[in-house]
């Protein structure tokens, strides 16, 4: 009784998080996909954007391996597994689509305000070789997405709501979804409270919606906007391939752009996170679901 206590509480799940995800497939990432590794390998002649998009997106295939295989090995997690299935509650393509067009819509509304401020050029400098570039950093890009939505809002979420109220469950996922962006090129107090109103909105939009894939869609559609349609940076992060290229040089600070860390930095950021979570309780509490936050998994 004692050890299935222990494996409830909050800290020990974080632990399972941070050991695994952060620490162990971290590692195994950065020794596997880096740019040394890379190279060895007989690989050395990629381009600087494929090398950028196997180092920085690609890479994270471990640990999107990683959640699968744990949940599916040990017993207490399988309800876990389940939930990010196809069928499963309303994971559907549909709702994956929905979510790709609510990411774009919000990263593109984000960066449009950053343009009419003038705090960002871009110049369009797209080739139609570009494009099987292009659709590999889609599909990398969903790969880092989703293993992250998979750790947080998928794991975390699911087994706190376990013994937990599921109020409980969303902040605490928000947070640690911040926390792993604070050693980001270019982190400060703002991209940080923006990460975690995103953090929590998503888990709200998991919660509306009832499917994973919804997020994992707004998820992957922001990153890929922003990194690669329109060149800025993504949580610090430069592409080195695009669509659009911006005048980095030229790229202003302040509180609608952040020059090192992105749209994500500034305040529509975090007006774009907050209409995303608002507009899901709202919509809740016409539907008198606003109660379900109250509630543990097997009461929901």
């Amino acid at each position: 009784m004692k050890k299935t206590e222990k494996n409830n509480r909050i800290v020990w799940i974080i632990g399972v998080v941070l050991l695994w995800y952060v620490l162990i497939f971290s590692t195994i990432e950065f020794f596997v996909f880096n740019k040394w590794t890379i190279e060895t390998v007989g690989l050395g002649g990629l381009s600087d954007g494929m090398l950028f998009i196997i180092e920085m997106y690609l890479s994270t295939i471990i640990g999107f391996l990683g959640i699968i295989v744990y949940t599916a090995v040990t017993k207490r997690n399988r309800f876990v597994l389940r939930s990010f299935l196809p069928g499963h509650a309303n994971n559907s393509f549909g709702m994956l689509l929905k979510g790709l067009l609510v990411g774009f819509v919000m990263n593109f509304g984000c960066i449009i305000c950053a343009l009419v401020h003038g705090d960002i050029k871009l110049y369009l400098e797209f080739a139609v070789s570009q494009i099987p570039l292009l659709l590999f950093a889609l599909v990398c890009v969903f790969i880092q997405s989703t293993t992250e939505e998979l750790w947080c809002r998928g794991f975390m979420y699911e087994r706190i709501n376990v013994h937990y109220p599921l109020w409980v469950a969303i902040v605490v996922n928000g947070l640690f979804f911040a926390g792993m962006h604070v050693f980001n090129e270019g982190a400060s107090f703002l991209p940080i409270f923006d990460i975690a109103i995103c953090g929590l909105s998503f888990s709200l939009a998991k919660w509306y919606t009832g499917s994973i894939w919804f997020p994992m869609g707004i998820h992957t559609a922001w990153n890929f906007t922003q990194n690669f349609l329109f060149g800025l940076p993504n949580s610090g992060l430069v592409s080195e391939c695009s669509v659009f290229t911006l005048d980095a040089a030229n790229a202003r600070t302040n509180l609608i752009y952040s020059a090192s860390f992105g749209v994500e930095g500034a305040i529509p950021a975090v007006v774009a996170d907050l209409i995303l979570g608002l507009a899901c309780l709202i919509l809740a509490a016409k539907n008198g679901r606003l109660k379900e936050l109250t509630m543990k998994r097997e009461d929901l």
